[in-house]
C-alpha cells in the first residue's frame, strides 16, 4: 500500500510548515502574549529581536517539545508548545556575533524543563567553542516543578555550563532580568558578570513570596524580597537599573560594544586634561566627584558605570581611552571619604577579576584614606573581603596602570600596589598611613592637659612627618611612583602607558 505520508503534495507540506511556524511564534499563545502586552512588557521573542541587529538571529531549537509524560500533569499536557518555553540561537550586536537566550514567560511562567535546557545547554557550548559573549534574557520561575527529576538534572547541566564559562578562556555573560527570575534561573542570573534590572517588574530571588510564607510564617512581598533596589544597593547582585525594558536592552548594547577592544575611533590621545587641576582640591579633607575626572581623562561619552548604587565610595566603569576599551576603578572621595569598605573590596574584586576575563585594561584612580575602620567592618569580614580585592590585582593579567589622584594609605593602597606602571599628580600623597594616625601609634594620644611645649614638640613631629613622607616625591625619589606628572598631561600619559602594555593590539 502506498505510503500516505509520501504522497503528499507540497503545497500541503508548506501549509503545515506555516501552521507550526505560527505556533513557534505564538510561544504559550496569543492571548498570553496579549497579556504580555496589557502589562506593557514584550514577549520572547520581541525582546531577542530589539536586542539583536535586523535579520541576525539564527535560532536554535525553534520546534523542539517537551517529551515528558504528561498523564500526571493537566499543566504539561496543556503546554505542549514550540521551543518549549525558551527562544535562543545565535545573533549579532552592533555587527559581534553574540549568543541569546530568552526565557518565554507565557509557556509554564517560563520555567525550563528538559528539553528546553537540552537546547540551551547546545547553545552554551557553542558560546564556548566559538568563544561568543551570551545574553540572556531572563523571565523564569526556574526549574519545571511538573517535570520532576528530569528538569533538575537538566537545569543542573545548564548551571554547570555556566560556571565554566566564568573560568579561564571563558566569555562574557550578561543578563537583563525581565521579570521574575527565581531558584535555579536566579542563581544562573548571578553567576553572570553583569546584571541588569528593570523598576516594578524584576525580581530576583531563591525563594518566593507565598514558598518562603509556608516555610518560615514571614509575611514578605516581591519587593522586598528580590526587587531592583535590594540588589542594587544591598547585595550587589544588580549592576544596573532601568525603568522599562527597552532602556535595559539599550544599556545591553551598550556594553557589548566594550567587548570589542578597539572602536573605529576615538578623542585624540594627546588631548590636554588642564581641568583636573581646578577639580582636585589640594586640602586632604575636601571632597569632590571623581565621576568629573573619569570624565575628563576617557574619551568624551564613552563612559558607562556599573553598580552605581552599591558600595558608591568605589567606582566601577567602562570606558575608552583613545578608542580603547578599559576598565577603570576609581576611589569616591564623595562617599566614605573614599575609604574601602566591605561592600567596595567585593564589588571592586568582582569587577577587576572581569575586565581579566574580558582583556580590559585596568585603569585605577587611587584617593584612599585608608580601610574604613570599626568593630562592624571587623565582625563582618573586611579581612577576607579585603583579601579578595588584593587577589584580584595580585593575579590580574592584564596591563594595570594606576594614577594617584591624592591620598593613597595604608593597606588601601591595595588600589596600586600590583600596578605595572604608577604615575601620580602633584597633590598626591603617599604614606602608610595619615599624619594625624601616624603620631596617635608613635606618640600615643594626646594629653587633655598637654602643655603648650608639648602641643609644639607633637606639631613640628607632625610637620617632620609630612615632609619626609606624605608627598607624591617621597613615594617617587623611593621608587613606588614611577613619575609625578601635570594634571593637564594626565590623560597622554594614561594613555601612552596603556597603549605601551597591551601588546596584543600592537602597542
Amino acid at each position: 500500500m502506498p505510503d500516505r505520508e509520501s504522497d503528499r503534495t507540497l503545497d500541503e507540506l508548506l501549509a503545515e510548515l506555516a501552521e507550526r511556524e505560527q505556533r513557534a511564534e505564538d510561544g504559550g499563545g496569543r492571548a498570553r502574549q496579549a497579556r504580555q502586552e496589557r502589562l506593557g512588557r514584550l514577549t520572547a521573542r520581541e525582546r531577542v529581536q530589539a536586542l539583536l541587529d535586523p535579520g541576525s538571529f539564527v535560532e536554535l531549537g525553534r520546534h523542539v517539545l517537551h517529551r515528558t509524560p504528561s498523564e500526571d500533569s493537566e499543566a504539561l499536557a496543556a503546554n505542549r508548545h514550540p521551543g518549549d518555553g525558551l527562544v535562543c540561537g545565535l545573533g549579532a550586536v552592533g555587527g559581534r556575533t553574540i549568543a541569546v537566550y530568552a526565557h518565554d514567560p507565557t509557556v509554564l511562567r517560563g520555567a525550563l524543563g528538559h528539553a528546553a535546557s537540552q537546547k540551551l545547554c547546545k547553545l552554551l557550548d557553542l558560546a564556548g567553542t566559538r568563544k561568543l559573549p551570551v545574553i540572556a534574557l531572563a523571565d523564569s520561575d526556574g526549574v519545571r516543578v511538573e517535570e520532576g527529576t528530569l528538569a533538575i538534572e537538566a537545569y543542573g547541566e545548564v548551571i554547570r555550563r555556566t560556571v565554566k564559562l566564568r573560568g579561564p578562556g571563558g566569555v562574557p555573560q550578561l543578563t537583563l532580568v525581565c521579570g521574575l527570575c527565581v531558584g535555579a534561573a536566579a542563581y544562573c542570573a548571578a553567576l553572570t558578570d553583569v546584571v541588569g534590572m528593570v523598576r516594578g517588574q524584576s525580581y530576583l530571588f531563591i525563594t518566593g513570596p507565598r514558598v518562603t510564607k509556608v516555610a518560615t510564617g514571614e509575611d514578605v512581598d516581591l519587593e522586598a524580597l528580590g526587587g531592583v533596589d535590594l540588589h542594587a544597593k544591598k547585595t550587589g547582585s544588580c549592576h544596573a537599573a532601568f525603568d522599562n525594558e527597552r532602556e535595559g536592552i539599550a544599556w545591553l548594547q551598550r556594553v557589548c560594544g566594550y567587548l570589542q577592544a578597539i572602536a573605529p575611533a576615538g578623542d585624540p590621545l594627546d588631548r590636554p586634561t588642564p581641568e583636573l587641576g581646578t577639580i582636585i582640591p589640594t586640602a586632604e579633607r575636601r571632597g569632590y566627584d571623581m565621576r568629573k575626572v573619569v570624565d575628563h581623562l576617557c574619551d568624551e561619552g564613552s563612559t558607562e558605570e556599573l553598580s552605581a548604587a552599591f558600595a558608591p565610595n568605589l567606582l566601577t566603569m567602562l570606558a575608552r581611552l583613545g578608542g580603547r576599551a578599559i576598565a577603570v576603578v576609581a576611589s569616591q572621595p564623595q562617599a566614605l571619604a573614599g575609604c574601602l569598605d566591605i561592600d567596595a573590596s567585593r564589588k571592586g574584586a568582582a569587577f577587576v577579576r572581569w575586565a581579566d576575563r574580558l582583556r580590559l585594561p585596568v585603569l585605577t584612580l587611587v584617593d584612599v584614606p585608608g580601610y574604613l575602620p570599626g568593630q562592624k567592618q571587623e565582625e563582618g569580614g573586611i579581612l577576607p573581603h579585603g583579601a579578595t580585592l588584593l587577589d584580584a590585582y595580585g593575579a590580574a593579567t592584564v596591563p594595570l596602570v594606576c594614577l594617584v589622584v591624592r591620598k593613597s594609605y595604608g593597606g588601601a593602597s591595595v588600589l596600586s600596589f600590583a600596578a605595572d606602571v604608577r604615575l601620580a599628580l602633584p597633590t598626591a600623597r603617599v604614606a602608610p598611613m595619615g599624619a594625624d594616625a601616624t603620631l596617635e601609634v608613635a606618640l600615643g594620644t594626646e594629653k587633655p592637659d598637654a602643655s603648650d611645649e608639648e602641643k609644639a614638640a607633637r606639631a613640628a613631629k607632625r610637620d617632620q612627618f609630612l615632609v619626609r613622607h606624605d608627598h607624591a616625591w617621597a613615594a617617587a625619589e623611593s621608587g613606588y611612583l614611577d613619575r609625578v606628572i601635570k594634571p593637564a598631561d594626565a590623560r597622554r600619559e594614561l594613555a601612552h602607558a596603556l597603549l605601551r602594555l597591551d601588546t596584543r593590539h600592537g602597542g
